[in-house]
């Protein structure tokens, strides 16, 4: 007999422990890890999945009291790659295996909910020679020609224009016939995607594609914007779909744009697959189901993607490889970036990563010769990068302008749209202002809960109200201080319903829209703003970084840089990159047109090297200098971090706790010759919801061998390899 290891899938909570069940000899051929089974749980059927297969069982069960699996669920199962990289997840980040299982079945299909979709097909039953009509022809032709039952939504695109009722006239003559059939049936059986898109590649981009056609290793595909990174991924897709295999596209959520999705959708059809956080329980299982089945050779989304049930991944991408929100910074905190990486090393598939501004640790692993580098440095329309003008605001204070915008981003604007171009004035936050401040004592408006400043937003004609943005909080704005009953309230910082303010006041006839937060919070709400900017029914888009991107624009000429500072200072090791790629990625929304593009970036420190080598486009030499700072400072990628949370009700009993497990940490350190440098700070927001909270970060070569001389005390949340360290 042999010995299943089950995870229980339970609808409330969550179930960590793995349980071990017999397998009856009638269901050995099909109990594989990953199998769906039914199994008895707490004297009642559950249902759940196989992780592992053994001869053996456990030294803590007799074999005679073990209960057996009672059925195979048919049709639902993940692949053994995949039960393979849960396994990776769960060791490398220290998490359940439950949890890592959780980001590959959705929710839908995890609780049984979930019914395999059908859809009306119509197969050829007689032939008939009095046939009326082309399309009545037609339809038959297609038919005889496809065995089985062929879905109407294909037929309708074989036969274009034909119509319900040509379709339902033939079923009454009894020579097709109408049925519900499976929904999504393998890619193979069909092809239906359209290579009439394609665009002729440059000599650049063809001998980009044919390097990443013979690498064996990842490869950090490194492209300016503009450069046609987009048309070197889609050759490496149409390769893999040929090969039979299937391909995983991953951007990042806020570059998941109706213009990218637009794009496959012309060449693939209906034959994508989407995966992204708008999507309900329901569609997001359906897209699971049509990757699962076959139907979908191309999947598309942010980092949730990568655990697609592709049974044999040909190709994986990762666009904007440099996003921040490729990590997960909810438990299990896993980086898309290494998963892929897990994912190549089992199954040998193509992994690229691209971007204009490579992470500094993907740069490195280039020169490092671990990833193979490709530079594609033209842009396909051969357009020059847009001019960066930087004004120095401290400048702009001392010829007494104290409009938000600088007397050269003035001029620029009145310039631009009396020649009809369109503009983006981006803003690196949101609502009209960051803070409330008395100006003669100082006074901060601040969360009760949170300890935080409450941000000032205008709703509807004249609403005011100060909002929390981490939980809700909300108050009317004050009239005067509340400590010093001063009249004199500072509103401090520059949001998107500021900038729109004064843009309609600097010119009123501008048709000026808002993409931030609070105009996209409804599904396709940014959908719609795309499409009435695309159409040039506004001139000026206003937004946060959203609109910096993957939105292509041939008509903006001009793109304003509010406030470059924001974010300079957090203690954070990666704010300088941020910044850098912050900048260019947004240079790099204008001047794909006709036009030459133009940017005009305000900032207070103009003299900052980020700022400086951004604003001449000056990766390397940007990289080179920030890679000095982390080798002298032992920052990533000379050393690996990890981040532990902890949270407390009581502050000081929450100090002490850390300062005693610190102490048990550096003891271990020295017991064991361990060169790891050890601090605790609290976290940047040090208050949330009335608990307050500390990060522990421990530095070194390789962190994670703590684990093995250390216990984890509850509730201390570990984060391998953060993003953010504060």
């Amino acid at each position: 007999m042999k010995y299943a290891s089950i995870i229980v899938f339970k609808k409330g909570g969550e179930f960590t422990d793995v349980l071990t069940y017999g397998i009856p000899s009638a269901l050995e051929p099909e109990c594989e890890p990953g199998q769906f089974v039914r199994i008895p749980f707490r004297n009642r059927l559950e249902r759940g999945i196989i992780v592992a297969v053994t001869d053996q069982p456990s030294l803590d069960f007799s074999p005679e009291k073990l209960k057996s699996i009672e059925s195979v669920i048919s049709g639902f199962r993940l692949f053994a790659h995949q039960i393979e990289l849960a396994h990776f997840i769960a060791t490398y980040y220290h998490t359940h295996l439950t949890r890592a299982l959780r980001l590959m079945i959705p929710k839908v299909i995890w609780e049984g909910r979930f019914k395999i979709p059908e859809q009306v097909s119509y197969s050829l039953i007689a032939t008939e020679e009095s046939l009326r009509g082309a399309k009545q022809i037609a339809v038959c032709d297609v038919l005889k020609a496809h065995s089985g039952y062929m879905p109407e939504f294909l037929l309708k695109q074989k036969v274009p224009g034909v119509t319900g009722t040509t379709l339902s006239t033939l079923v009454k003559r009894g020579v097709i016939q109408k049925a519900m059939k499976p929904a999504y049936l393998p890619y193979s059986q069909d092809s239906s995607i359209s290579e009439l898109l394609l665009k002729t590649l440059t000599p650049e981009q063809e001998e980009a594609f044919k390097t990443i056609q013979t690498a064996f290793k990842p490869v950090l595909l490194h492209g300016v914007t503009g450069s046609g990174k987009t048309e070197v991924y889609l050759r490496v897709i149409l390769e893999a779909i040929e090969q039979g295999k299937q391909a995983i596209l991953l951007v990042p959520e806020i570059a998941l744009t109706p213009q990218m999705i637009d794009y496959f959708r012309g060449i693939f059809g209906e034959r994508i697959a989407l995966f992204h956080s708008h999507l309900s329980e329901g569609e997001r299982a359906t897209s699971w189901w049509k990757v699962y089945t076959g139907f979908s050779p191309l999947v598309i989304g942010s980092r949730s993607a990568i655990f697609a049930p592709v049974q044999n991944p040909g190709a994986v991408i990762l666009d904007e490889e440099h996003e921040w929100t490729y990590k997960q910074e909810s438990s299990p905190y896993y980086e898309t970036f290494r998963v892929a990486e897990q994912l190549k090393a089992q199954q040998g598939c193509t992994l690229i990563l691209g971007s204009a501004t490579p992470r500094l640790e993907s740069y490195y692993k280039a020169k490092q010769e671990l990833y193979e580098y490709v530079l594609l440095n033209d842009r396909v329309q051969q357009t020059a990068m847009p001019i960066i003008h930087t004004v120095d605001l401290r400048e702009e204070f001392k010829k007494k302008n104290f409009s938000i915008f600088s007397l050269l981003l003035q001029k620029k604007i009145k310039e631009r749209l009396a020649a009809r171009e369109q503009i983006i004035l981006f803003v690196n936050q949101r609502g009209l202002a960051r803070a409330v401040v008395c100006r003669d004592c100082g006074y901060t408006e601040v969360c009760p809960h949170c300890e935080i400043s409450l941000k000032y937003h205008r709703f509807g004609g004249s609403g005011h109200v100060l909002i929390c943005h981490y939980c809700g909080f909300k108050k009317d704005p004050p009239v005067t201080c509340p400590t010093c009953q001063s009249s004199y309230i500072k509103y401090m910082g520059v949001g998107t319903q500021r900038v729109e303010e004064e843009i309609k006041r600097l010119i009123p006839s501008a048709r000026v829209i808002r993409a931030d937060r609070d105009t996209t919070m409804t599904k396709n709400s940014f959908e719609k703003i795309y499409h009435s900017f695309l159409n040039h029914e506004y001139d000026v888009l206003i937004g946060t970084q959203m609109v910096a991107k993957g939105l292509h624009f041939l008509k903006v000429g001009l793109i304003g840089i509010i406030l470059a500072d924001v974010g300079l200072h957090i203690p954070d090791f990666r704010s300088h990159e941020r910044l850098f790629q912050l900048i260019t990625q947004v240079a790099g929304r204008c001047g794909r047109g006709e036009m030459a593009g133009e940017v005009v970036l305000q900032t207070y420190q103009p003299d900052h090297f980020a700022i400086t080598h951004a604003a001449r486009y000056e990766y390397n030499a940007f990289a080179e200098k920030e890679l000095g700072y982390r080798e002298e400072l032992r920052y990533p990628p000379f050393s690996r971090l990890i981040k532990f949370t902890v949270v407390g009700s009581d502050l000081e009993t929450l100090k002490r706790h850390i300062r005693e497990e610190q102490e048990v940490l550096e003891d271990i350190f020295t017991l064991n010759n361990l060169a790891f440098k050890i601090t605790s700070a609290p976290a940047m927001i040090p208050k949330m919801a009335d608990r307050y909270y500390y990060h522990v970060l421990v530095r070194g070569k390789n962190p994670e061998i703590i684990f093995n001389h250390w216990h984890v005390p509850k509730g201390w949340r570990p984060d391998i390899d953060p993003i953010h360290t504060v």
